[in-house]
């Protein structure tokens, strides 16, 4: 039985990363060859569920480790045998009939290699096979020695030892290898692969102070570590935890920035890592085998889906009451669970599903909550729950954090302390005089994430959505648009304009994509020489043709033909073109076109007839257009790349119904936005919003599931893309043109700097404070502001940067949040709020959301009835062994 797991743990353990240097794979991957580092990675992705398998696994690593083992093969001979056997293209065997030097002398060297490799193998395992006498690994010993007495083999380990081989012994070798005992070869490489992998990870054991776990039957229900630490850390502070099937839920609580999110991926990493039978960061381990782990830590929404934050913790809980429910023995982490919806339903959630998990005694929990009142109702109700949490201590009026586990449930709340630590009241409040000036709109790397805005392979991004274009440059020149979008109201409207004019007369692209690219690769070659030069290189050409068969002269010939078509397809669209109606917007560029392609020497190319080209007429032909006219080539290939996107995006226009905005000066203060959606849902609810200077803060409320995330982002991008002067998904839209735009939708905690959750989103608010002291004018969203951190914190901060951001009457602020409370407050403090919700409407008991924008404070509350719709508490219960004495009346 495989052990179970999925993508969500993988990332949230970090497991595997982008930039692969701070991942735990990166961590042991210290191989030889590049097949021990594929395997490594096969073997990380398979974790083992069997007890016996994995002690047998850490039985061979600890052999290697306290043996101190060297890999026995040259790793630099490895690589070129490895090249060489990669090759099984049956056209480069060797033969007697002949070959030429290169081929011989390539393939004697690696034939040579690779003998000596199997040699070295054959001795190296001869050297230790009375040595794992006993061990597991003495299995393996005996299959590498089995296959390498193979008698292709043995011949040719005698005959290497007597001297330099022969030409027709490496032709003879080289079939034998690579070809007629292929299938031996790979067996043989896999071997070495495992013991590059296994030396490996020994040599990480002893470098970094690992321990090996020891693996107990899955029935045990046991976890005993001393010591653990998160393995990325360069200064990590270990703890201790032991569970037991009387003890095998933890409830940890600790205040932000306290450790808990770190101490669970340390404890989830060890767990991960005693299934794959390697080393642990810790001082001792022991552990009951599982079926499974699922951890869920970083969980963003999913728009796709159509799921909130809120919604994707059920479903995300649900999955893990799934695999319960069918009897699974897991290993389950939730950092702070339901954290995405109100009080009251993260109570009652936290409560219900963990009391559900109580009844499964065979599996282990760790749930951290900054809920800690439903600790108390937990304590009576639970009796296999034990609580710890990470204490916070203050030294001169500041928090200092210990990281070290501690029995009971905390009552630290340093939140506010923490946003006053790091000055985002003042940074607000503090308005700068000087205004700082920037060439386009600012967007950060976090508002591009939350409103996935990039990416031309990325899935429903807002890029790929407009990406319908015929040209390379033309994908590039919509990045760049992408990347700047413009601050100026002029030009905004002017790029609206031309988009419309493409979209009024519904303007088709001239030529297709292959013609263009193989244009750019005609004109690539051009270099601005001289005419006897470029002759010169032809007559070469033409000479190589004539007596080797040479295909430059015909590649040549081609990409000039080619060129002409698209120059003069091109020449006939201009010129109909320029008797379009309110073809104006579009005249400097259309001037500038047309005045290249009628200068006088190129337009004797562009009449020219069909026909077969001279020497001299191809000669002149490329003397014109790759040297003598490179400048307005390149001038003109650029001018087509726009045009590409000109066309491209007004066609997503007209297909998708969108409209163009109208860009205002900043001082008009005015977002007037009709019949807005959200682009990538064509079917989408749509929304009217307007804000202006008396009402330029927008204060969000709704229940779970109720679409608060999606109507941000749908703003959000609307934005965005009208700054771009782009087409939005919209019936209409005015707004004036702003310094930037910063959105805080999906924000990670982030360990490699030591952040927590909380601390992250004060560090988001602390970001967007900078850009409001530096006198910017700016669209601000914050979705679930503080929702990282304890009830009485997330109220306090909530309230305290709401109405220092209200103070701003330059920029446009959306808050969106559970607290609802705090609504009541800003409303007495503030004058220039609007109060909007998301309704939810009640049908035959069962929840339905109308998605439409509604004026005042909501007061729904539904998110037990999502969790009891789900069925997740009776999905647990399913096959349930309960103990009777695990849960109390």
């Amino acid at each position: 039985m495989s052990f179970i797991t999925d993508k969500q743990t993988i990332d949230d353990l970090n497991v595997f990363s982008k930039s692969g240097s701070d991942s735990i794979y990166h961590i042991f991957n210290k191989n030889y060859t590049q097949g021990g580092a594929s395997l490594l990675e096969d073997l990380f992705r398979s974790p083992l569920s069997d007890e016996k398998a994995i002690n047998e696994r850490v039985a061979m690593l600890r052999y290697f480790q306290e043996s101190k083992t060297a890999f026995p093969l040259q790793g630099n001979r490895f690589e070129e045998a490895e090249r060489y056997l990669s090759n099984t293209d049956p056209r480069s065997r060797l033969s007697n009939q002949g070959f030429s030097m290169a081929d011989f002398k390539a393939a004697g060297q690696s034939v040579t290699a690779l003998i000596e490799i199997l040699k070295g193998l054959k001795a190296f395992m001869l050297e230790i096979q009375g040595k794992v006498a006993g061990n597991p690994y003495a299995k393996q010993v005996e299959l590498v020695l089995g296959l390498l007495k193979t008698k292709e083999l043995e011949l040719i380990f005698a005959d290497h030892g007597k001297g330099k081989i022969s030409s027709g012994k490496i032709v003879e070798y080289d079939n034998i290898l690579r070809f007629q005992q292929r299938a031996l070869m790979e067996k043989i490489l896999q071997h070495i692969y495992q013991l590059d992998v296994y030396i490996s990870i020994a040599g990480v054991a002893t470098e970094r102070g690992y321990v090996f776990a020891t693996a107990l039957k899955r029935d045990a229900n046991r976890l005993q570590l001393q010591g653990v630490y998160h393995p990325l850390l360069h200064k990590p502070v270990a703890n201790n935890l032991e569970m037991t099937p009387e003890s095998n839920i933890v409830f940890l609580t600790g205040a932000n920035m306290g450790g808990k999110s770190t101490f669970m991926k340390s404890l989830s990493i060890a767990m991960y890592l005693a299934h794959l039978g390697f080393p642990v960061a810790a001082k001792q381990m022991e552990f009951s085998v599982c079926d499974g782990m699922y951890t869920t830590i970083n969980l963003p929404d999913n728009l796709a889906m159509g799921a909130s934050h809120f919604y994707a913790e059920v479903l995300r809980v649900k999955k893990v009451a799934t695999e319960l429910g069918a009897g699974k023995n897991l290993f389950v982490v939730f950092d702070e669970l339901f954290r995405g919806t109100n009080v009251k339903d993260a109570y009652e959630g936290t409560i219900a599903i963990m009391e559900a998990f109580a009844r499964k005694p065979h599996s282990l929990f760790v749930i951290s909550t900054h809920i800690m009142e439903a600790g108390e109702v937990l304590r009576e109700r639970c009796s296999n729950m034990i609580f710890r949490y990470l204490p916070t201590r203050m030294e001169n009026g500041k928090p200092v954090y210990t990281y070290t586990l501690t029995e009971g449930i905390t009552d630290d709340r340093h939140g506010m302390i923490i946003i006053n630590n790091e000055g985002v009241i003042e940074l607000i409040k503090d308005k700068k005089q000087a205004r700082q000036q920037h060439p386009h709109f600012l967007a950060d790397k976090q508002t591009g994430e939350d409103l996935n805005l990039q990416g031309k392979f990325k899935q429903q991004s807002i890029y790929s959505l407009f990406n319908h274009l015929q040209t390379r440059g033309g994908e590039k020149e919509l990045e760049g648009m992408f990347a700047r979008p413009l601050n100026n109201p002029e030009q905004i409207n002017k790029r609206s304009a031309l988009f419309a004019f493409f979209q009024q007369h519904k303007v088709i692209f001239p030529v297709i994509r292959s013609q263009v690219e193989s244009m750019e690769d005609y004109l690539a070659g051009g270099a601005g020489a001289s005419l006897p030069r470029v002759a010169w290189g032809i007559f070469a050409k033409k000479f190589k043709q004539v007596l080797f068969h040479n295909a430059e002269l015909l590649q040549l010939q081609a990409g000039q033909s080619v060129t002409i078509e698209v120059l003069q397809a091109f020449r006939q669209f201009f010129l109909e073109l320029k008797g379009k109606d309110g073809v104006s917007v579009y005249r400097n560029n259309l001037d500038m076109a047309q005045k290249i392609l009628q200068d006088p020497s190129l337009q004797s190319i562009l009449d020219a007839g069909e026909g077969q080209l001279s020497l001299m007429q191809l000669i002149r032909n490329d003397y014109t257009i790759r040297h003598a006219m490179i400048s307005q080539m390149e001038t003109l290939l650029k001018l087509i790349y726009e045009l590409d996107v000109y066309i491209g995006v007004a066609a997503v226009a007209a297909d998708q119904g969108f409209v163009y905005a109208r860009a205002l000066p900043a001082d008009h203060m005015l977002l007037d936005m009709e019949g807005f959606r959200h682009p990538a849902l064509k079917n989408g609810v749509v929304n009217d919003l307007l804000l202006t200077r008396d009402r330029n803060m927008l204060f969000l409320t709704g229940a779970n599931m109720a679409g608060k995330s999606t109507f941000m982002k749908s703003m959000g991008i609307a934005v965005y893309l009208a700054h771009m002067g782009f087409p939005v998904a919209a019936r209409r839209m005015e707004f004036s043109v702003k310094d930037g735009l910063f959105s805080s939708i999906n924000v990670s905690d982030n360990l490699d700097m030591g952040y927590s959750h909380f601390y992250a989103e004060v560090l988001r608010t602390k970001t967007v404070a900078k850009s409001v002291s530096e006198s910017q004018d700016l669209y601000v969203l914050f979705d679930e502001l503080f929702k990282g951190t304890n009830v009485k914190d997330a109220y306090d901060a909530t309230l305290a940067v709401s109405k220092a951001f209200a103070a701003n009457r330059n920029s446009f602020f959306v808050v969106s949040t559970h607290i609802i409370e705090v609504g009541e407050a800003l409303g007495k403090a503030c004058d220039n709020l609007q109060f909007s919700f998301l309704p939810t409407v009640m049908k035959d008991g069962v929840p339905t959301y109308p998605y439409t924008l509604a004026s005042g404070i909501t007061t729904d509350r539904q998110g037990m009835i999502i969790i009891e719709n789900e069925r997740i508490v009776d999905i647990i219960q399913a096959n349930d062994p309960v103990t009777p004495n695990l849960i109390q009346n």
